[in-house]
């Protein structure tokens, strides 16, 4: 009887000094509160600097600010086609019976807005030592075709088309742009907590694992408990190498959207509280309408295609130009030129019956109702568009409400199967699987904010207020 309690005396010893040592272990456990990171020293760009660098830098948009400036050449040149052109002209020729001849003169052209063209040439000219100087006026007035500054501006206004239209695209860029740049750097983010996460769990996992070695040397865990344990940490190690992965792969995406060497060091930082957008869809919609670059582009382009019909109808006309010339010469060295010509013709031609004209017109018409039914499209696209974006963030809002709900039960799950473990109430199955679903659940929940965060930038995106014009 007495060796019967010395044993028992002996086994509650050793399990008091299993415990104490289990709670010293415990005590840093890391399963129900995270370890604190130390500060960094490091040089950090924040989302407003990012966002910037990358207006600023981006490859894609530099190279659209060239092709902008190209559209600003191409309306430049469709000006200067109405300048005056100054066309010198020479000519001297030599053939074996000695006679020469040789010329010089200048041309000075004009053509107006209206289609009106005229120029004024004085020549000086020397045929077999016989020298004639002349100065000749010729004027060109288009009486059908080609008569008219809509017609005659059609290239002008074309290119102007294609800048406004070359500016807006490059406005859609800057906005697609931060959007992804802002996408991109909250998912550095989010994997940079996971990784923390990961990282907690993996000295949690192996403390456990020291804890339940000696809690199986005492009898008080089974060698299942170790096996569990042991494939436990193994999965989250492999979790955290492709969290560290897509990580990587992030900054590189950041690196490229910033115009930066792939050779640099790049951290970011971007505040993830969370906080919920209360916004009327009717209020939306109507700030959507009014601020949309689209809808402005679909007007344009509508009123565009109209002048565009106004073009085709005029090319249907036929062509009859009327020619002026006037040249006053003398085949003398006096100064005064005492001969005069006129002329005076009228000139037509066209297509008897116009068919491709016609058809063209038919076409352009046809484009032009296109881009009246672009316009409605245009407007139904922006409404569905916003209605989306503000259904899928109330949704996020009721999911992120559920997810720290579920944050809480899990942790509450967890630390009872914590303090079940440490009592010897139940092995490290329970244990485990809280952990998991904790780790799961902050997860999920990290998820669904940054989600929302960044549903906030494309709303304005959608509602055409991200940027400024």
């Amino acid at each position: 009887m007495e060796k019967r309690k010395i044993h028992c005396c002996d086994i509650l010893l050793r399990q008091c000094i299993v415990v104490f040592f289990c709670l010293f272990l415990v005590a840093d456990y890391g399963f129900c509160e995270q370890e604190s990171s130390p500060p960094s020293t490091t040089s950090i760009l924040t989302l407003n600097q990012a966002v910037e660098i990358a207006l600023k830098n981006n490859r894609s948009l530099q190279r659209s600010r060239l092709s902008l400036v190209s559209s600003k050449l191409n309306v430049q040149l469709q000006n200067e086609k109405f300048d005056i052109k100054v066309i010198p002209a020479s000519s001297i020729n030599y053939n074996s019976s000695d006679d020469q001849y040789w010329s010089v003169g200048v041309k000075f052209f004009k053509e107006t807005k209206v289609g009106i063209s005229g120029s004024i040439t004085p020549q000086i000219e020397n045929n077999e030592g016989i020298q004639r100087t002349s100065v000749s006026l010729l004027l060109n007035v288009p009486l059908l075709r080609g008569l008219g500054t809509d017609y005659n501006l059609d290239g002008l206004y074309g290119s102007l088309y294609a800048l406004e239209t070359a500016r807006r695209a490059h406005y859609k860029q800057q906005d697609s742009l931060v959007i992804n740049t802002i996408s991109t750097i909250y998912g550095i983010i989010n994997f940079q907590k996971q990784i923390d996460l990961l990282l907690t769990q993996i000295e949690g996992l192996k403390r456990h694992i020291l804890l339940t070695e000696v809690k199986e040397k005492t009898g008080l865990a089974s060698t299942m408990d170790m096996y569990r344990a042991e494939l436990r940490l193994k999965e989250v190690q492999n979790q955290s190498t492709i969290v560290e992965k897509q990580f990587e792969t992030y900054v590189d995406r950041l690196k490229d959207l910033l115009g930066s060497s792939m050779q640099s060091d790049l951290n970011v930082t971007a505040s993830i509280d969370y906080q919920p957008v209360i916004v009327l869809l009717d209020e939306a919609v109507a700030i959507a309408l009014e601020n949309r670059i689209e809808i402005e582009q679909a007007l344009r382009k509508s009123e565009e295609s109209k002048r565009k019909v106004a073009i085709a109808r005029h090319e249907i006309l036929p062509i009859i130009d009327l020619h002026l010339g006037y040249k006053r010469y003398d085949e003398t060295e006096s100064a005064f030129l005492d001969e005069e010509d006129w002329i005076v013709s009228l000139n037509g031609s066209s297509e008897l019956f116009r068919s491709a004209a016609r058809t063209a017109f038919e076409q352009a018409n046809i484009s032009f109702q296109q881009s009246k039914i672009d316009i409605e499209s245009s407007r139904e696209n922006i409404i569905r568009e916003v209605r989306a974006q503000i259904n899928q963030m109330k949704k996020k809002e009721q999911l992120i409400v559920d997810r720290t709900e579920q944050l809480r039960q899990a942790q509450g799950k967890l630390e009872l199967a914590l303090s079940k473990f440490n009592h010897q109430l139940a092995d490290n199955f329970d244990l485990l699987e809280a952990q998991t679903q904790r780790q799961q659940v902050e997860t999920d929940l990290l998820f669904d904010r940054i989600g929302y965060i960044i549903d906030t930038y494309k709303l304005r995106s959608v509602l055409g207020t991200l940027i400024e014009r």
